[in-house]
């Protein structure tokens, strides 16, 4: 295994069983035009915005089949795009993949919610986690090199990035959060 590989395993590892603050300590979501802007809350990141999401080939299933998030936002013109960078061996990932679901079920038509699981293992691990049974909304991509992880400057699991209708970044979260909440639904826009 290359050492940049173990060393960027070693990181997302450890940054993955960090306690996130407590989601009752999170300020809400702006109202107005004139409040605080979100970059300046704990967790959400805007210094990104206005980068294009990488353009790696995304596993669709396991027979090899590939897109790329531009090809998923072509196929869906005019949705903005909710990426969620998990793992089956992260906890936190775990944890908030549900309400990935159940945000995926609340905004059919308006918002896409695609996970990308960075296993190594690939389909082999995902496909033991991530079922249809469990998650009936979502439809999960995998990219086993972890080089979507790298290209966004990941420093953990879980990362949430809101695409624009282009495939811009708008901005980002690190670390679980219950994505169907209120909260969320309006960093959303939703």
């Amino acid at each position: 295994m290359k050492p940049a590989l173990i060393l960027s395993m070693s990181v997302l590892l450890a940054a993955c069983q960090q306690q996130q603050p407590s989601p009752k300590a999170e300020p809400q979501a702006p109202q107005a035009a004139e409040a605080e802007p979100a970059a300046a809350k704990p967790g959400f990141d805007r210094s990104h915005a206005g980068r294009p999401a990488p353009a790696l080939a995304l596993e669709t299933n396991p027979d090899g089949a590939t897109e790329t998030i531009a090809d998923i936002l072509r196929a869906n013109p005019g949705r903005k795009l909710l990426v969620n960078l998990w793992a089956t061996w992260c906890a936190p990932c775990l944890k908030e993949l549900p309400t990935l679901d159940t945000l995926a079920a609340d905004t059919k038509g308006k918002l896409l919610v695609v996970p990308i699981s960075q296993d190594m293992e690939g389909w082999r691990a995902v496909s033991k986690a991530f079922t249809a049974d469990r998650y009936p909304n979502l439809e999960t991509r995998v990219e086993s090199g972890m080089q979507f992880g790298f290209e966004l400057k990941a420093k953990g699991l879980p990362l949430t990035i809101l695409y624009d209708e282009k495939g811009q970044e708008v901005w980002r979260y690190a670390g679980d959060r219950d994505w169907a909440s209120p909260e969320s639904r309006a960093m959303l826009g939703l």
